[in-house]
């Protein structure tokens, strides 16, 4: 399924699973979107190669083929649970429009994920303060950036986009900085006095 074959809309030329398939991306915008689509024709390729309608007469061994194959090209098992997700979104609203009569993908087992309890799941209080000392040694922005993402906690996309205008404003006497945040959400944020003292 390239862009090409699924967009622009066009309902009259496209097949069932092509429709669902928009139908599905049109609820979702940047990253995410991007993220389903190339999901969706990892799917639809699939699909193709072995003579299946990517929608219609899919049963729950098809997909569970899938996850197998997608396992034999390398993925680990967190990315195989990752890459699932277009998919199962795509059959969950497929069946919920009405297009299908069941979902064949709500029960194909996924690869399980184990969780190390033991593994450090951020820096802890030496490691932050070396990380912080170390990127000030390098340039002032990525002092600036190892303090956004250390101290003021930003996800990495959303420190990566921040631009030195974005926290020029001043909201009841502390500096903010204006982002985009998770689910292209526009969010004001006060930040440290270390994050606002980098140039």
């Amino acid at each position: 399924m390239s862009d090409s074959t699924v967009f622009p809309f066009q309902p009259f030329t496209m097949t069932a699973a092509q429709l669902a398939a928009v139908s599905y991306l049109a609820r979702y915008s940047g990253r995410t979107h991007r993220l389903y689509a190339y999901q969706l024709r990892r799917w639809f390729t699939w699909c193709e190669n072995n003579g299946l309608d990517p929608l219609l007469g899919i049963q729950r061994a098809h997909v569970e083929l899938y996850i197998h194959q997608l396992g034999e090209t390398g993925l680990m098992d967190s990315s195989i649970v990752t890459m699932m997700h277009g998919v199962r979104g795509f059959f969950r609203f497929a069946h919920i429009d009405g297009l299908i009569a069941a979902d064949p993908a709500v029960y194909a087992r996924l690869p399980k994920i184990q969780h190390d309890e033991s593994r450090t799941q951020g820096l802890d209080r030496l490691e932050l303060i070396c990380f912080l000392q170390v990127a000030q040694t390098l340039t002032a922005h990525h002092g600036a950036l190892a303090f956004l993402l250390g101290i003021n906690a930003l996800r990495a996309s959303e420190a990566a986009a921040v631009r030195i205008e974005d926290y020029a404003d001043t909201l009841r006497g502390h500096r903010v900085l204006h982002l985009v945040g998770k689910g292209n959400k526009p969010a004001t944020m006060p930040i440290t006095i270390p994050s606002a003292a980098c140039p």
